[in-house]
């Protein structure tokens, strides 16, 4: 008998991160066998010898229900199926260890646009009980930087920065400087011990000893390219079944634009860092995505790469924030003042676009970052658990170490500083802080605000 070959073709999809683009996706059930084919686009991708961007790839599959059911690919089975204007001829496709999704990636040096045709296999056993013509299958995209592994230094040697909660060792007369060399570090928190730092209100309780579970960033993960953006969270939105109790920006405004017409959930600014994110919004976005919030420890990797500070450094490697022309315009929407695109981005321009060490963008400025904090128990518990791409029946998050939003909860700090509009006065440490500064590294801010925003990251398999 000829083999039955079922083909669906299904609502088409934008993915609005920064020039990120999916195609409609075909869905093929033949035999046994179930995969989508679709067009993956990016701009400005990179390989070079210190990292790689990459995109994270996750499914969904709508049902008529108003349900998404996650599904996870197969170990193996998938294809660059086409290039284009040779985009993307050396890309490499790499499953997580969960299956929850898949990275993909430039596997040579490489600087440019990317273009491809995907063949990706997908898990025959999520379908399962599921009407697969009365669904539709949805591909998401988040641009993210491969953080290699390395060790990396904790603190500043400014003595002056420890009025503001920068982490030092007590026992270095010198400079202070914390040396992280392996991910099993653990760290003892006193006074007595090999990591402390001052604290007024905010910076955190000063106890506990950091233990080996706690992620420290030595080992390689990936990071969002960028906070998250008011069109990822819009496909967030429009795939949850109740989705009421994640709904922010009830009405138009510069701090933000998602609203709802008619039973969909839209934005005008796609692109922008997306407000107004409490921190429940923002850990069951990282559930429904398949990953996890940032450590501190991470945040500083990510931020300052391998080199030894020489003062209170900023991401881009100068103790200096007046070179940045990456700066909200009146809508909110992050503009280069002097009309670059990221294709001028290197390491010698790194201090105008605000990029890090390894070319992540934003971790100072724009919105504060939210960071799983080592100044209070909750955090120092947290074990760097993936989501699975699941969120519970109300849009919570359902991993049971990440810290909570609610009130007096504790496990959460802030970093990097934020940008409260252009009708306030700013200093060292808003709307751009320098690495080490964490006058808010323990504080608890789980509520939403114009100016609190979030990223997420993923362990290397």
């Amino acid at each position: 008998m000829k083999k039955l070959t079922v083909l669906l073709l299904l609502i088409s999809y934008f993915c609005s991160a920064s020039d990120l683009t999916i195609s409609k996706p075909i869905l093929y059930v033949e035999g046994k066998t179930i995969y989508s084919v679709f067009n993956l686009k990016w701009s400005n991708a990179w390989k070079n010898d210190k990292n790689h961007d990459a995109i994270w790839v996750f499914s969904k599959l709508r049902q008529k229900t108003g349900e998404a059911k996650h599904i996870s690919v197969a170990p193996d089975g998938h294809q660059v199926i086409n290039t284009f204007k040779g985009q993307g001829s050396n890309l490499k496709v790499e499953v997580a260890k969960d299956r929850v999704g898949l990275f993909v990636f430039p596997s040579e040096d490489y600087r440019g646009d990317i273009e491809v045709t995907l063949r990706i296999q997908l898990n025959v056993a999520d379908f399962a009980g599921v009407n697969v013509r009365n669904s539709s299958l949805d591909i998401f995209g988040v641009e993210m930087v491969m953080i290699p592994s390395g060790s990396f230094y904790l603190g500043s040697p400014n003595q002056n920065a420890r009025q503001l909660g920068t982490f030092y060792d007590p026992n270095d007369s010198s400079n202070g400087l914390i040396k992280v060399t392996s991910e099993n570090d653990e760290f003892e928190v006193s006074s007595s011990g090999n990591l402390y730092y001052n604290a007024r209100e905010y910076e955190g309780d000063q106890k506990g000893k950091i233990p080996a579970s706690y992620p420290k960033g030595v080992d390689s993960f990936y990071t969002m390219k960028y906070e998250l953006l008011e069109g990822q969270y819009v496909h967030f939105l429009n795939s949850l079944p109740q989705p009421e109790h994640r709904t922010i920006h009830e009405e138009k405004n510069y701090s933000g634009s998602i609203e709802l017409n008619e039973g969909t959930f839209s934005t005008d600014h796609p692109n922008r860092p997306c407000p107004f994110v409490s921190w429940n919004d923002a850990t069951a976005y990282a559930d429904w995505a398949g990953l996890r919030p940032m450590t501190e420890f991470e945040y500083t990797k990510a931020a300052r790469g391998t080199e030894v500070p020489k003062g209170i450094d900023y991401p881009w490697g100068v103790d200096a924030k007046e070179h940045i022309q990456r700066l909200p315009d009146e809508a909110g929407n992050l503009v280069m003042l002097n009309g670059w695109d990221e294709s001028a981005l290197s390491d010698e321009t790194k201090k105008y676009f605000g990029a890090s060490y390894y070319w992540v963008m934003d971790l100072s400025g724009s919105l504060w970052e939210r960071v799983i904090t080592v100044g209070h128990e909750n955090g120092r518990n947290f074990t760097g658990t993936h989501g699975d791409g699941m969120v519970s029946e109300q849009g919570n998050a359902t991993n049971e170490n990440w810290p909570k939003g609610d009130e007096g909860y504790g496990g959460i700090g802030f970093r990097g500083g934020g940008f409260y509009g252009y009708d306030r006065e700013y200093h060292i440490f808003n709307p751009f802080s320098p690495i080490a500064l964490r006058p808010y590294g323990g504080w608890h801010g789980g509520m939403r605000n114009v100016a609190y925003g979030t990223r997420f990251v993923r362990s290397v398999n």
